[in-house]
């Protein structure tokens, strides 16, 4: 009986932190779940945090790319393609990083990236965030925040429309 008592006990314990950790996707949740960094805009002026640059309406994918990086540069109109052809389904944020603010609008223009929210990270804070090693690299957050997938190195685009799909 004892056993039973102390079996019962520790299920509910399990039961209840379970119960803490599921959240209901307030905006504090958000912002714990997505780092509160302040980047710079390419597109506007001035810096805009990474919780407000993700959308709790749709996942979000993060793309990461530096403007020197040969395989950034032949998935930059992919990017942008994406971006375009969503339907509302997967808001797409670029952060550039690995270089210098200067040589980041260039690489925009070059590739017409105008339908991505275009953010640099000269720092490298978000990029440490989401432990991305290299680039290009991205993360597919759901509309909470958290991570779900993610790849490094050149990816398909239509897996990560996919995969936001099934969030």
């Amino acid at each position: 009986m004892k056993r039973l008592v102390i079996a019962l006990l520790f299920v509910g314990l399990v039961a209840g932190g379970l119960g803490l950790t599921v959240g209901d996707g307030t905006d504090a949740e958000r912002e714990a779940a997505v780092p509160a960094l302040a980047l710079t805009r390419l597109h506007g002026s001035g810096e805009v945090h990474l919780a407000q640059a993700t959308s709790a309406e749709t996942p979000t994918l993060l793309w990461f790319w530096a403007p020197w990086c040969p395989v950034c540069n032949g998935e930059a109109p992919k990017i942008q393609k994406l971006a375009e052809q969503t339907g509302g389904k997967l808001a797409v944020v670029a952060i550039g990083g690995r270089d210098d603010l200067a040589n980041a609008p260039e690489f925009a223009a070059q590739h017409g990236l105008t339908a991505p929210t275009l953010l640099f990270d000269e720092s490298m804070q978000v990029w440490a965030h989401y432990r991305i090693p290299g680039q290009p690299g991205a993360v597919l957050l759901d509309r909470d925040g958290r991570e779900q997938q993610r790849w490094q190195g050149a990816f398909d685009s239509n897996l990560a429309l996919r995969a936001a799909e099934a969030l």
